[in-house]
């Protein structure tokens, strides 16, 4: 007869998880640990700032490591977290991965229940993948993934894109919400994102709400202002090449319509000339 334990320890529950993880999993290895990460492996997954650490799982197979997952509680929404995360990243040389399937790119996207990233260090080594969703009255569940397995088959080589592809950053409506893209392109030097939503919340609220996500990716508020027909405001954008960019916030139509614009454009003018779409706020100035 097998009985209850009624007070199992610690070291039991996680042998207990650990054993129903790898079952039949053949030649692979299950390490799993609570409020850590492997010791093999801690300096590989930067700690992200006022994150709770909940714990972590590695999987192996034949001691190589393949998939390590990390499990974190973080204050604020999805986006947010994701962005601050991102720029956090940024700063310790981890770029965006784009053009490979299922991944997302920038612009205005739909859904504000969970945000998400792939990034990778130098065009080498594993991907590290951020997810993050939103669950009622508790704090965002943040992960991050380092996968050996798929940058294994990637290779160690960046994809070419064109210009400036990879400065667009991905915006997010507030919960409640509903956002529908509208297309989104460019090339040479120039790319825009367009949307409209459907909500009575004042222009001015809704030009602060994706400002905000533009601030949290490095871009630099330049100029802007809103009343009840239109919201706008100029930016620059970290890096090279001068790129500008360009907000807006419309209302031309129904009480509940609101149309929504990005565009970036790169311009090498010295910040006093006024070049690139800096000159676009005269539009808007009244």
């Amino acid at each position: 007869m097998v009985t209850n334990n009624p007070d199992p320890d610690k070291a039991t529950t996680i042998e207990l998880a650990r054993r129903l993880l790898d079952h039949a999993l053949s030649d692979m290895s299950v390490d799993l640990m609570v409020a850590a990460l492997p010791g093999a492996h801690a300096d590989e997954v930067p700690m992200p700032s006022g994150a709770r650490l909940l714990g972590s799982l590695l999987r192996s197979r034949r001691g190589r490591p393949m998939h390590l997952e990390a499990v974190f509680d973080a204050p604020g929404d999805p986006t947010t977290v994701v962005s601050s995360y991102q720029k956090e990243l940024h700063s310790r040389g981890w770029d965006p991965v784009e053009g490979f399937p299922g991944q997302m790119h920038g612009g205005f996207i739909p859904g504000a229940a969970g945000d998400g990233v792939m990034l990778r260090r130098g065009g080498r080594g594993p991907l590290l993948m951020v997810d993050a969703m939103a669950r009622e009255g508790t704090p965002v569940d943040l992960r991050v993934r380092l996968d050996w397995e798929m940058s294994r088959h990637l290779g160690d080589s960046r994809p070419v894109r064109p210009q400036g592809f990879e400065r667009m950053p991905m915006l997010r409506a507030p919960s409640g919400t509903d956002l529908r893209p509208l297309g989104a392109g460019g090339g040479g030097g120039r790319w825009h994102s367009e949307a409209s939503i459907d909500t009575d919340r004042p222009i001015a609220e809704l030009e602060e709400h994706f400002a905000s996500q533009l601030a949290n990716s490095g871009w630099i508020r330049l100029d802007g202002r809103s009343d009840e027909t239109i919201g706008w405001s100029s930016w620059r954008l970290p890096g090279d090449g001068g790129w500008r960019g360009l907000f807006l916030v419309l209302a031309p139509f129904g009480p509940r319509e609101r149309s929504l614009w990005l565009a970036i454009e790169a311009s090498e003018q010295d910040d006093d000339d006024g070049g690139g779409l800096e000159s676009f706020s005269v539009v808007a100035d009244h």
